[in-house]
């Protein structure tokens, strides 16, 4: 019996889970933009005091990094130097999961798109963001 239970329970929640997560392209428009062609990185960094200008970039993305693209299709998945992943508008797409994390969007137009993450480091709150061009 109690197997059972546990079998229904892990059931309903793989279907809550499969539910939450089956609409991850958006309305048209985003959807559009996002998927119509590959992005570059422009540049990533933490900006510790929200002013806009970048504390430090991402080494992750400096030098050659910059001209890898990253290309998220309309099914929601994408790939970034031949790497597959998963990504899911939320929130009324002013939300988008990408490289596991949940990033707000502040720019999305045919030439940039712009999301950012506030973290916080060592007791310090930062906000980490990544600028994509086409």
């Amino acid at each position: 019996m109690h197997m059972h239970r546990t079998i229904v329970t892990l059931l309903i929640a793989a279907g809550l889970f499969v539910t939450g997560c089956s609409d991850k392209r958006g309305n048209k428009r985003d959807l559009d933009l996002l998927t119509n062609m590959p992005w570059k990185y422009e540049k990533a960094g933490f900006d510790s005091n929200d002013d806009g200008v970048f504390d430090a970039l991402d080494p992750r993305i400096a030098g050659s990094e910059k001209d890898n693209t990253i290309v998220f299709c309309k099914d929601g998945t994408g790939k970034t130097e031949n790497l597959p992943f998963i990504w899911a508008f939320q929130n009324d797409d002013s939300t988008i999961f990408f490289q596991d994390q949940y990033y707000r969007i502040r720019t999305l137009n045919k030439q940039r798109l712009e999301i950012y993450a506030d973290e916080k480091f060592g007791g310090v709150n930062t906000r980490y963001i990544i600028i994509l061009k086409h």
